[in-house]
């Protein structure tokens, strides 16, 4: 089942001061990085000290911590295997107890989320642009073609067994508990009310389900942006099944670089069976936005370039330049929301319920729509979306890796004239 995201503002706590609650949440935010970078360092170690185990090796795991009465296995099912970097009880029982160690006053679910999250990191893949051999996180580290991960700031785990959301007439308030029983405080989760009036009906309603248990409330977290902290609300998102035909398929993929419109759709008309086209995506805005920033960007620039301004008081020019970069970031997934949304649109209107998405190879992005416009374009993010409102709205969306374009068949050479 997809999982949707509801982001809601943190507005003022009971109980304590508002500076106290964004204290209290800096100094958690903390201590979860430092969870993190002790699992990992911890992994490492191990991995060092024990070079030759390969999965299925002897492994004496910790006692563990919390008793409880063994579970009845059925003797037909086949044993969890360990994974290649490390023994499945390492990754589960030895790196919680490090976590723990490493920040006891954390509330132990919260530093469960941490390692889980470490694990969830060594074994993802690394980048299509990573420059070595190692197909993973984990034996790109051990091969030393990348460093060990560390983390300054990030996310707050927000488990959804000690996460709790009320809504009322009065107010919507969320519970989350922070703090162990060593941290010696008597207020272990602090409730906090959300900001409801900047959200729409649509997300109020949302917001109402999810307290009333009618969607499912999953691991949730909370976020930092400018000063101003986030409750970032995840929730499984029902399918909806629309009943389109499976046959009728839109292909989007992206248009040539003297194109209108950065990507192309093509399907089959239900009536004559003839092959439409239909250019997708209005990206005049974004290109005028972006360069109007990176004209911003210029002058701010050029106007401390002799020297001047560059001693006392630099900080606060420099503010003013660091938000364009999470401008354009908000701008391009702006842009990327409404084509999606557009490619949604057209296929509920041609009755299509397959879409299949062109993936385009590197030589393609060097030369596509955005490259010729200069402006920046997240692949990855447009495709994830593309996806997940495709899994929602029911429609097959085959792997887009197995249906990549390459330059030979987006822009194929002229044959030239015999003789």
């Amino acid at each position: 089942m997809p999982i949707g995201i509801l982001e809601v503002k943190l507005g003022r706590p009971d109980g304590m001061p508002q500076r106290r609650l964004w204290l209290l949440l800096k100094q958690t935010q903390q201590k979860c990085s430092t969870v993190r970078n002790a699992t990992i360092t911890h992994w490492l170690v191990w991995c060092r000290l024990h070079p030759d185990w390969m999965p299925g090796g002897e492994y004496e795991p910790p006692p563990r911590r919390i008793k409880r009465k063994p579970k009845l296995v059925d003797p037909a099912t086949k044993p969890a295997k360990d994974p290649p970097y490390a023994p499945r009880e390492f990754l589960t029982r030895e790196l919680y107890c490090v976590g723990t160690a490493a920040a006891p006053t954390l509330n132990t679910s919260v530093a469960s989320s941490c390692v889980k999250e470490v694990s969830e990191k060594l074994r993802a893949k690394t980048p299509y642009n990573h420059e070595g051999e190692a197909r993973y996180t984990w034996q790109a580290i051990l091969s030393s073609e990348i460093s060990l991960p560390t983390w300054r700031s990030g996310r707050i785990p927000a488990p959804r067994s000690v996460t709790r959301l009320v809504y009322t007439e009065d107010k919507c308030s969320l519970k989350v508990s922070l703090l162990s029983r060593q941290s010696g405080y008597k207020l272990l989760a602090p409730t906090v009310n959300l900001h409801v009036s900047d959200l729409n009906t649509a997300r109020r309603k949302i917001l109402k389900r999810l307290a009333s248990g009618d969607l499912r409330l999953a691991d949730s977290q909370l976020v930092e942006r400018k000063g101003i902290w986030y409750a970032q609300l995840c929730y499984d998102v029902p399918v909806m099944g629309l009943g389109l035909p499976v046959d009728r398929v839109l292909t989007i993929l992206p248009s040539l670089p003297e194109g209108r419109r950065p990507f192309v759709a093509i399907w089959l008309d239900e009536q004559n069976g003839r092959e439409k086209t239909w250019a997708l995506g209005n990206g005049l805005p974004l290109v005028a936005d972006y360069r109007r920033v990176v004209a911003r960007r210029r002058a701010l620039r050029d106007r401390y370039s002799d020297g001047c301004g560059t001693s006392h008081g630099t900080g606060r020019w420099a503010r003013t330049i660091k938000p364009l970069s999470r401008y354009v970031v908000d701008m391009c997934s702006r842009f990327s929301k409404q084509t999606v949304a557009d490619i949604m649109a057209l296929a509920l209107h041609e009755r299509c319920g397959s879409i299949v998405y062109r993936e385009p190879t590197m030589p393609v992005r060097e030369h596509s729509w955005f490259a010729e416009q200069d402006v920046p374009m997240d692949w990855t993010a447009f495709e994830a979306r593309l996806a997940f409102k495709c899994q929602v709205a029911g429609i097959t969306y085959p792997d887009p890796r197995k249906n990549r374009i390459g330059m030979a068949e987006w822009r194929p050479k002229k044959e030239k004239n015999a003789g």
